[in-house]
C-alpha cells in the first residue's frame, strides 16, 4: 500500500531541502515517531541528486528502511544498508549520504570510532541528512564528529576534536581509576547551539497533536530470600558460584553486569579458548540462574497475551523469557529502541535496562503514534537500592549514561 506524506512532513521536507541546498547539511532532529524518514526520502526527491546511499542500524531499522522504500514512489536510486557493513560499500562516491540514527556510530569522542573513518570515505564532497531524535542525548560535545564527517562542517579551522574542544570545550578532571583523567564532555552549549541551530529542523509530538505521550510506571520487584543473599555475597566476594562453575567478577564493570543480569534470572561466563591461529579469545557461557521473580511479577500483573511486549537486556534474558511466555512479544532493547513501531501494543515492560541515555528516550516513544487513542505507559521492573534501580535514576531520570563511576555497592 502506497504511503502518502502527512502534511507536515511536507511542510518539513520543503524546509529541510532549502537547509541542505544552502548549507550541504541539514539535521532531521524531530521527536520519534514524527516521520523523519519519510521527510528525508521527499527531500532527497526534490534534491538535484540521482544516487542515495542511507546508513542505518541493523534490524529492525533497517528492515524499516526498506520497507518505507518499497511502499514510497520514488524516481531516484537509493542503496540503503548498516554502518557495520560500510567497509563492504565498493562504491565511493554518492550524490547524497543519508545517516539515520546518527547519534549511534559516528557521535564517540575525542577519538573518532573505526565506523566514522569508514563513512567518512562515503561522505567527502557529498551532501548529508542527518536523522535522530536524540542527536545529543548525553552532550552537545556529540555534535563534534557527527558535522565533521561534511566537507562543509560548521566546525571551521577544528581540524580536530581536542583544537575544537579548545573553542567550545569546557576543560576538567575526575580521579577515575586512581589516577586523574582529563574529560572531554563538557562544553560551552550555548555557542554550539549558536553556530549550529540554522542546520536543524525540529518538532514535537505535542505540536503535531499527538493525544497521548509517554508515562514512566515504576513496579518494585520483592527478589526471593535466595536471590537477596546470592546478590549480597556477589558484591561482598566479588565471585559467583552456578553450577556451570565459577563466575569471577574482578573488574567493576563485571560485578554490575554481573548484579544486573542476575536480578533478571541470567548470569555470563567468559572462559579463554584458543583460535584458530593459536590465539586466546574470550568464550562467553550464558547460564539461565532458577530465579524467576520479575517472570513471575509480569505473569501475575500482566498475564501472557500479544497485548504485551517485554523488552529485555541480555541475551540469557530474552532465552528466559520465550520459555515463560508464549504470546508476549519479546524484544531485545537495544535492537528494537529505535525503528520499530508499537503503537499496537497495551503494555510495554522493560525487564532490564541497558546504560545509554538515548536509547532509553528513543525505547520509551514506540508505542507514539498520532492515531493511537490509549495512554502510554512504560513498564519498569526495579529492585529497591540494586542495580536497575541505579541505572533508572541515572538514564531515564538524571539523563547521564550509567558507567563505573556511578556504581553505588549498595546491600540489598
Amino acid at each position: 500500500m502506497a504511503i502518502a506524506p502527512w502534511d507536515h512532513q511536507l511542510s518539513f521536507a520543503e524546509s529541510g531541502y532549502h537547509i541542505l541546498k544552502d548549507n550541504m547539511i541539514v539535521y532531521l532532529a524531530m521527536e520519534e515517531r514524527t516521520g523523519k524518514s519519510l521527510i528525508a526520502l521527499l527531500i532527497a526527491e526534490k534534491a538535484n541528486v540521482e544516487s542515495i546511499l542511507i546508513l542505518t542500524k541493523k534490524g529492525k531499522p533497517l528492515d524499516g528502511w526498506k520497507e518505507l522504500l518499497a511502499q514510497f514512489d520514488t524516481a531516484k536510486n537509493y542503496y540503503v544498508t548498516n554502518y557495520h557493513q560500510v567497509s563492504k560499500i565498493q562504491r565511493d562516491k554518492w550524490d547524497l549520504v543519508i545517516l539515520d540514527e546518527a547519534h549511534n556510530y559516528i557521535s564517540s569522542f575525542p577519538k573518532k570510532s573505526k565506523t566514522w573513518m569508514q563513512v567518512r570515505t562515503k561522505t567527502h564532497e557529498t551532501p548529508i541528512i542527518y536523522i535522530s531524535a536524540t542527536p545529543h542525548a548525553q552532550t552537545y560535545a556529540q555534535l563534534y564528529h557527527q558535522f565533521a564527517l561534511s566537507d562543509w562542517s560548521p566546525w571551521a579551522g577544528c581540524h580536530d576534536y581536542k583544537a575544537w574542544h579548545k573553542v567550545y570545550g569546557i576543560p576538567y578532571t575526575r580521579y577515575l581509576y586512581q589516577k586523574e583523567v582529563e574529560m572531554w564532555d563538557r562544553v560551552h552549549d550555548e555557542a554550539v547551539i549558536a553556530r549550529t541551530q540554522h542546520l536543524f529542523l525540529t518538532m514535537t509530538r505535542k505540536a503535531l497533536d499527538f493525544k497521548h505521550e509517554p508515562v514512566d510506571k515504576i513496579h518494585y520487584i520483592s527478589l526471593s530470600d535466595e536471590t537477596r543473599a546470592l546478590y549480597n555475597d556477589v558484591l561482598k566476594h566479588k565471585v559467583m558460584e552456578t553450577d556451570q562453575g565459577e563466575i569471577l567478577c574482578d573488574t567493576i564493570t563485571k560485578l554490575r553486569t554481573t548484579l544486573h543480569m542476575l536480578e533478571g534470572g541470567g548470569a555470563k561466563k567468559v572462559t579463554k579458548v584458543l583460535n584458530k591461529k593459536g590465539n586466546p579469545v574470550d568464550k562467553p557461557e550464558f547460564i539461565q540462574l532458577p530465579n524467576t521473580e520479575k517472570i513471575d511479577y509480569i505473569k501475575e500483573h500482566f498475564g501472557d497475551t500479544e497485548h504485551v511486549a517485554i523488552m529485555y537486556n541480555y541475551i540469557v534474558e530474552g532465552e528466559k523469557l520465550r520459555k515463560h511466555f508464549k504470546h508476549a512479544l519479546i524484544l531485545q532493547a537495544t535492537s528494537y529502541a529505535e525503528g520499530v513501531d508499537l503503537s499496537y501494543i497495551d503494555h510495554l515492560i522493560i525487564y532490564s535496562q541497558d546504560f545509554s541515555t538515548a536509547r532509553h528516550t528513543q525505547r520509551r516513544a514506540r508505542q507514539a503514534n498520532k492515531h493511537r487513542d490509549k495512554p502510554i505507559i512504560v513498564h519498569f521492573l526495579l529492585v529497591k537500592d540494586g542495580i536497575s534501580e541505579e541505572v533508572y535514576q541515572s538514564v531515564s531520570l538524571n539523563k547521564v549514561n550509567y558507567v563505573d563511576a556511578l556504581f553505588m555497592r549498595n546491600q540489598l
